[in-house]
């Protein structure tokens, strides 16, 4: 299975415990439904000057914040960052 192929499969992952989110949760949604759109805008355009740095931190520190309160988005966060990682991104 290719790097694309898996990363696609995280992504429908991570879209999955987006959704599975308590609606207390809004906030925290919006955010990352952001960065799910900054990630697919990413790998639309891979030329994007400076955004790796950018989204590998994001990414970083939204799954640290996560790590407590939802530990499974947290892994799916981590999935995706390690999946981007191995694609250079």
């Amino acid at each position: 299975m290719t790097d694309v192929k898996h990363l696609a499969e995280s992504l429908n992952k991570l879209r999955s415990e987006i959704q599975a989110l308590d609606s207390h949760d809004e906030e925290a949604r919006r955010r990352l439904d952001r960065l799910l759109h900054e990630i697919e805008k990413t790998l639309e355009n891979p030329k994007r000057s400076g955004v790796y740095e950018t989204l590998g931190q994001q990414l970083k520190t939204s799954m640290l914040n996560f790590e407590v309160s939802h530990p499974r988005l947290a892994v799916v966060m981590n999935e995706v960052m390690e999946k981007l990682g191995a694609m250079g991104i």
